[in-house]
């Protein structure tokens, strides 16, 4: 993630190269054009490319809007232009803007309640003006109904069986969350705080509000693979998680060891059919040659392999479980030391303060 400095520096250097005016508002760059009084909004942060994208927004405010009436239809022409009092965004009904935009190249679509448009940077107005008229966009592209004689209505979420969920990327993810908890720290003044011998700092607040605020698509079992790749590849760690709000130990820089996220599918447990045996007929038969009994012996030998495996890998997490447990009470025992350090230090010198005054007073009786 982007932070807002350099998101700033884009936007004033941009600006003023062009001799457009910017401002501040609800949260967002507010860039015009003086000459068309065209306008456009940027947001304070960027993700991935966003600095590039935000570049070719600022610029394609040169050029004047693909509705904006030519001079002399507006001087000639006034009951067209009564005739038409809304916005120049909203002349076109949204079928006409959406066969305007893919004709010169926006392939427009929807994906989890946003719209997208890809496309050449030279049909950006056209990306400007579908954005303007989001949610009637997305409504349209969403719809429902068939569009062809005889064909069936594509079903809606309630009225499918099943819903697949295309996989998100995990570590992409666990690297924007990073990004957002490191800025978070920086406004709370990037407090020192090592996690072993890892360098780091502080952030103190609960980290599902995080979540929760920035990432609300999340499900709860794509949170819970996010966290725990922030916390297996040692980029956040609990310091102190029974204080209000809990104190985290954030890393100074992203480095995901080359981790990979994988995935295994329950193995299928066997289904006995009609033609199956019993069970008892799957001791070998008495005249079983050498290589039948070789292949029975080799397969109770994977069995046996597999059963010692997943033993190991239970005894591993659980060895896991219990360092990272007394990582975390060793932590909150030097931070209590700390503390008891710091109360100490303020008693010794209440009670120097006390003997000075009594020195003082024996002094003056003698």
């Amino acid at each position: 993630m982007t932070s807002k400095s350099d998101v700033k520096k884009l936007v004033e250097t941009e600006t003023e190269r062009l001799g457009f005016t910017m401002q501040l508002a609800n949260g967002r760059w507010l860039i015009t054009n003086p000459e068309n009084g065209r306008t456009g909004e940027i947001p304070l942060q960027a993700m991935g490319r966003g600095l590039d994208n935000y570049k070719t927004k600022i610029r394609s405010l040169l050029h004047d809007h693909p509705t904006k009436p030519s001079p002399m239809v507006a001087a000639t022409d006034l009951a067209t232009e009564k005739a038409n009092p809304m916005p120049r965004d909203t002349w076109w009904t949204v079928e006409t803007l959406l066969e305007g935009a893919r004709a010169n190249g926006i392939k427009p679509y929807a994906s989890g309640g946003i719209l997208h448009t890809p496309g050449p940077i030279e049909a950006q107005s056209y990306a400007d003006m579908l954005h303007a008229r989001e949610a009637e966009v997305i409504a349209h592209l969403t719809r429902t109904t068939a569009t062809t004689k005889g064909e069936p209505a594509v079903p809606t979420i309630g009225e499918s069986a099943h819903v697949i969920r295309k996989p998100r990327d995990v570590a992409a993810d666990a690297e924007a969350l990073w990004g957002l908890l490191r800025e978070e720290a920086r406004k709370q003044g990037d407090k020192p705080l090592t996690n072993g011998n890892v360098p780091g700092v502080q952030w103190c607040g609960a980290l599902s509000d995080i979540i929760k605020t920035a990432c609300p698509d999340w499900d709860t079992l794509h949170e819970k693979d996010v966290r725990q790749y922030l916390n297996r590849t040692e980029h956040t760690r609990c310091h102190r998680p029974r204080v209000t709000p809990p104190v985290w130990w954030i890393a100074l820089k992203w480095n995901n060891g080359d981790l990979t996220v994988t995935r295994t599918a329950p193995k299928p447990e066997p289904q006995p059919s009609a033609a199956t045996a019993p069970a008892s007929a799957a001791a070998p038969p008495a005249a079983a040659g050498p290589a039948l009994q070789a292949l029975i012996s080799f397969e109770k030998a994977i069995q046996k392999a597999e059963q010692r495996t997943a033993t190991a890998e239970r005894e591993r997490d659980e060895a896991r479980r219990e360092r990272d447990k007394f990582r975390q009470d060793r932590e909150d025992a030097r931070a209590e030391v700390d503390e008891l350090r710091v109360e100490l230090d303020q008693v010794r010198g209440e009670l120097n303060a006390i003997n000075a005054v009594f020195a003082r007073i024996n002094g003056s009786a003698s």
